[in-house]
């Protein structure tokens, strides 16, 4: 007879003392990219919430296609135009962040069954949905994410996927 397998959940760590080097480490700010956006934390917040070593990054990056239309060009006021061709090429998108203050994303309140706190997200709220659903093996329990208008999202629930 065969035993049924039971789902096997990753393990929340536990919080370092205070006052040693790795505290210090827990305190600083840390980010989570995925496709479409970034969930930035204190590190200590995101590992009690994600084991970042089980999700499965991936680094396979999209190649974008840009056009660049033909155009007439005129090198100095008055003088003779020329035609410039149109041309296509592709490149690799990689995540960008930008570094203003602006630029740092919407507070979000991320509700465990140990606590919560607010982190900064960029992009959509439906990427970041999307993220955890798709690494639910690496939630070690239910999560609620709120938006900065208090429309509530989830919970996204561990799975052994």
């Amino acid at each position: 007879m065969t035993a049924t397998p039971s789902p096997m959940f990753v393990t929340r760590p536990t919080p370092p003392a205070i006052n040693t080097p790795e505290y210090e480490r827990w305190t600083k700010e840390s980010a989570v990219s995925y496709a479409g956006g970034t969930l930035t934390a204190a590190y200590g917040n995101l590992v009690q919430t994600l084991s970042l070593s089980s999700i499965g990054f991936d680094c396979n990056l999209p190649t974008k296609s840009v056009s660049v239309p033909p155009a007439t060009v005129t090198r100095t006021i008055g003088g003779a135009s020329t035609q410039r061709a149109g041309y296509q090429y592709t490149k690799k998108q990689f995540n960008k962040k930008n570094s203003s203050l602006a630029a740092a994303g919407y507070p979000v309140r991320i509700v465990t069954s140990v606590g919560e706190y607010t982190a900064r997200l960029t992009g959509s709220m439906e990427a970041l949905a999307t993220f955890l659903c798709n690494n639910g093996a690496a939630i070690y329990d239910s999560i609620y994410v709120y938006s900065p208008r208090g429309a509530e999202y989830g919970p996204f629930n561990p799975t052994s996927n």
